[in-house]
């Protein structure tokens, strides 16, 4: 752990998407006890901010320069980026992640706000939805959350049951090629092969690694999920309950779950609607930022149900978008919502 270095690996990212530093907060999760830092940017309505693993919050940089009009607030969940860590595992995840929203605004003063998330982060941001959805105000999935019934799992991922290979993966030193494998792994082989993933975010993803304790806390954190996928998998009666406006910007390409599975959990939902990316993986504002952010930006703005916001755009955009609500003729009956044998999945 090097804190000197991590900050100034991540004030560099920020400044390079256009951004100044930004102010810095940490709250104490009453559920752990554990300080998590959030980072915050610009004005405007709440915007929490809920990213997978391994990674850390400022992994959204890239969005948030594209996105005004809202207050960012960007978490570094326990354990990664400089927050502090606990033991998340299967035994507590349930109860730790049906709090963990409600935790973040309590120690921020806030009774609601905007939530996005990404893969552990949407899986979080699911549970704390379906415990108490009067805490959000509207919801924007980015792909695949984790642990939802039909997901598969990339070999790096799969890898770390091994103890020993997750220690010596916790210890590999970072690089451009180790992290070109992993993004072609989860989907983003098509924006690597056109040029379209900023140099940028690999540096700092690179500088994350190596001088934070995220590799090896996350890395734990998935070996113990996955391993124990029945205790702590999304059900239908969580989907069921997650009573928010919500929209899933799914990249066509994720290397975790495709348009079936995406379909599903949308059919599983009260409010939700569901908008494929083409040529976007498992973390498609990286892939497009700025049209995500767009895209972003008009559903939390909008009152309006989420079939009835703008969803395919396709003459302001470089690729197309299929957009399809829950109900919809594409969506398979809400009586049997998911397919398919179960399979460990994504963080």
């Amino acid at each position: 752990m090097n804190e000197a270095k991590y900050r100034a690996a991540e004030r560099r990212y920020w400044h390079q998407n256009g951004l100044d530093t930004p102010g810095e907060t940490w709250v104490r999760l009453a559920s752990t006890g554990t300080r998590v830092r959030i980072l915050e940017a610009g004005e405007g309505e709440p915007v929490l901010f809920l990213h997978g693993g391994p990674n850390a919050g400022s992994t959204w940089a890239q969005l948030i320069g594209h996105l005004e009009g809202f207050r960012c607030l960007v978490v570094d969940r326990p354990g990664t980026g400089l927050s502090e860590p606990v033991r998340l595992r299967h035994g507590n995840l349930p109860e730790i992640g049906a709090r963990f929203v409600g935790d973040v605004l309590d120690g921020l003063g806030l009774a609601r706000a905007h939530v996005v998330a990404s893969s552990f982060g949407g899986h979080l941001a699911l549970r704390s939805a379906a415990h108490d959805p009067s805490r959000f105000l509207r919801m924007v999935q980015m792909a695949s959350p984790a642990l939802v019934p039909g997901e598969t799992m990339p070999s790096f991922m799969t890898s770390l049951r091994n103890p020993l290979l997750r220690w010596i993966a916790a210890r590999v030193p970072p690089s451009r090629r180790m992290g070109e494998d992993i993004l072609r792994q989860i989907g983003h082989g098509a924006s690597l092969d056109a040029g379209r993933l900023s140099p940028d975010m690999h540096a700092w993803y690179e500088d994350m690694q190596r001088y934070t304790n995220t590799r090896k806390n996350d890395f734990a954190l998935i070996a113990d999920v996955v391993s124990n996928r029945d205790a702590v998998e999304l059900t239908p009666e969580i989907f069921a309950a997650v009573d928010v406006p919500t929209r899933f910007l799914w990249g066509r390409d994720d290397g975790f779950a495709g348009e079936e599975v995406a379909r599903a959990i949308v059919a599983a939902m009260p409010d939700a609607d569901l908008v494929m990316i083409d040529d976007a993986g498992h973390l498609p504002w990286i892939d497009f930022p700025a049209d995500l952010a767009r895209r972003t930006a008009v559903f939390l703005s909008s009152n309006r149900a989420p079939h009835e916001v703008e969803a395919s755009t396709a003459s302001a955009s470089p690729f197309s978008a299929t957009s399809m609500r829950a109900g919809s003729p594409l969506a398979p009956p809400s009586n049997r919502p998911f397919a398919g044998p179960s399979k460990a999945g994504p963080i």
